[in-house]
């Protein structure tokens, strides 16, 4: 590969870094909307997204809750499942 031919690979790999980045800020409803995030920060919201995604499916359908029923309490706290902090 010659060097030109390496540094434009590098750079269509930047920028389709840079679009990924940007779906995933346009696709991730917990980001704050009023400041710029990091991507370390923004990885850490897809994360914690993912997670919550995944435990609403394993709970299933909302129920309705029978009189005295304890609120479900979640498996992790929330400040564990962060793993990149």
């Amino acid at each position: 590969m010659t060097p030109g031919a390496a540094e434009q690979a590098a750079a269509a790999l930047l920028y389709d870094m840079k679009g990924c980045y940007s779906r995933l800020r346009a696709l991730v409803p917990t980001l704050p909307r009023h400041r710029r995030v990091s991507k370390v920060e923004l990885l850490q919201h897809v994360i914690d997204y993912i997670w919550d995604l995944q435990l609403a499916l394993q709970r299933g359908p909302p129920r309705p809750a029978a009189a005295g029923d304890s609120p479900e309490a979640p498996c992790m706290p929330a400040a564990d499942r962060i793993l990149c902090r």
